[in-house]
């Protein structure tokens, strides 16, 4: 039982734990709200299928295997994967042993690439011209077919209806932007207007810029429209928000990649940033890909290991271990390990580790972030690590059960590019970090609840229980159990 002060040494956590006992408190998850109405978000949605569904078997049948040749592997995975593909899917396995690949393999719908086990079927790759691997490949664009204005006087987060001037036009199991502009008044609101970093103003968001968070309708009540997913992000009559239903390019889904390693050598593990020979990824899970995964790996020498772009939704990345195996080049900024830029994305089991000399964000959203998006049972095995939103206003993200690193929800200010305020109705549930920062912007809130580590001096963010964790103990598998669903059988 963790029940110590934050005042007490850390060396003397242990011991006085076996002598001291506090009972854990019990958090009414489905009541907190602000005064405002704002309730925590739903986090329960991330993952393959909206966690309602298992991944597939990792011995399901196999359709085609390949043993390791000689000389460059990549055009006969690329052939095998191709040939799954079109004939409507299935399971590429890949025999024990080493393959040199370049960069630019592809999985497609309904086709897995599956190794023999991590440590027995290994990739290697010698430099970085692209992406080395992506799941899906659509680069389509949405089409909008109906936009209605949102009436209501305040949609809090959590919540999950809006009213619109007009719903004809709107059907059940469209998809469809809850979307709002940024405003003049609500950047200087936020104190991202005077950005100012070596004499030059830094620009924050441009106003007019759209901040989405895309959903489907699930039903209608004359103007009352009600999504599939709680909002992670409140929304005003000022913000002119919009409900906009659009028809999306078709979307890769069903796609996974699973049971091998992944290496890169050279190493570019810690170049600095602007060394464009190590910004590629080791995977991308591509624009508008759904429903797949990524479970079972080992990467190692990135810089970059994961992305997931932008209208990606409903991915599971699962057991993943990145190994940075070089010293972090001062010169600017830590890389990110997995970079979250999609929707309702889980990210569980997984591990950063690393020399005492390497440095890096391990889980970090991007500009915009729509939520909701999860982080289960993260480790850092590096001296300096944080999972940490990047920059500019994500919403809706969950960190839950940390061991290791710093959890910081903050405005980084004229950090980078002026990235400001990172994340609002973001969560830490049960986490155990060496160091907290838990910010609030104005207008909006961060929580930690059952937090235990050291937060930083004058923080704002709403802390409850900082000596000891909180019931439930996984709030992510309390909000899927609330809707009917195991989270146990998930592997949660």
């Amino acid at each position: 039982m963790r029940s110590l002060s934050l005042i007490i040494l850390p060396s003397l956590l242990y011991l006085l734990s076996t002598l001291t006992s506090v009972a854990a408190v019990t958090v009414d998850y489905k009541n907190y709200k602000t005064s405002k109405g704002d309730k925590l978000p739903n986090f329960s949605y991330a993952g393959y299928h909206a966690s309602e569904k298992s991944l597939p078997a990792s011995n399901s049948k196999v359709t085609k295997t390949l043993s390791p040749g000689s000389g460059d592997q990549t055009a006969a995975i690329q052939a095998a994967l191709d040939s799954v593909w079109k004939a409507g899917g299935g399971v590429v396995a890949l025999k024990a042993g080493k393959y040199a690949i370049t960069p630019g393999l592809v999985i497609r719908n309904y086709t897995t690439l599956r190794g023999a086990g991590v440590g027995k079927t290994i990739l290697n790759v010698k430099s970085l011209s692209g992406d080395v691997i992506t799941i899906g490949d659509q680069t389509g664009k949405g089409k909008a077919i109906k936009t209605a204005l949102i009436t209501d006087s305040y949609i809090a987060a959590g919540t999950g209806t809006v009213h619109v001037v007009d719903a004809s036009g709107f059907a059940v199991g469209q998809e469809v932007m809850v979307q709002r502009q940024v405003t003049k008044s609500w950047i200087a609101e936020l104190g991202m207007n005077a950005l100012v970093r070596s004499g030059k103003i830094q620009t924050w968001i441009k106003p007019g810029t759209l901040v989405q968070q895309p959903r489907k309708i699930a039903s209608i009540h004359g103007k009352a429209i009600s999504v599939d997913v709680p909002f992670t992000d409140s929304l005003i009559p000022a913000w002119s928000p919009q409900l906009v239903a659009y028809t999306p390019p078709s979307q890769p889904s069903e796609i996974g990649l699973e049971s091998l390693s992944l290496t890169l050598s050279p190493s570019c593990s810690g170049r600095i940033l602007s060394d464009t020979t190590c910004t590629a990824n080791a995977l991308l899970i591509g624009t508008w890909s759904t429903d797949s995964w990524i479970r079972d790996l080992a990467l190692t020498g990135f810089n970059n290991f994961i992305t997931v772009a932008y209208n990606a939704s409903r991915i599971t990345l699962s057991n993943i271990a990145m190994h940075r195996d070089g010293a972090t080049d001062n010169g600017a900024g830590y890389a990110l390990d997995v970079s979250l830029d999609g929707s309702q994305v889980l990210v569980e089991n997984c591990s950063t580790q690393g020399a005492a000399d390497s440095r890096s964000y391990s889980v970090a959203t991007k500009a915009l972030t729509p939520g909701p998006n999860a982080v289960l049972n993260y480790v850092h095995e590096q001296a300096v690590e944080s999972i940490e939103p990047h920059m500019r206003w994500a919403h809706g993200l969950l960190v839950e059960n940390q061991e290791g690193g710093a959890l910081s929800l903050r405005n980084r200010a004229t950090a980078g590019t002026g990235h400001g305020w990172t994340v609002n109705n973001a969560v830490g549930w049960n986490v155990n970090a060496k160091k907290l920062d838990i910010e609030s912007p104005a207008g909006g809130q961060n929580y930690c609840f059952g937090c235990i580590g050291t937060p930083v001096s004058g923080n704002n963010g709403t802390y409850v229980s900082t000596c000891t964790h909180v019931e439930p103990k996984s709030l992510f598998a309390a909000q899927l159990a609330d809707r009917g669903f195991d989270a146990s059988k998930l592997g949660i």
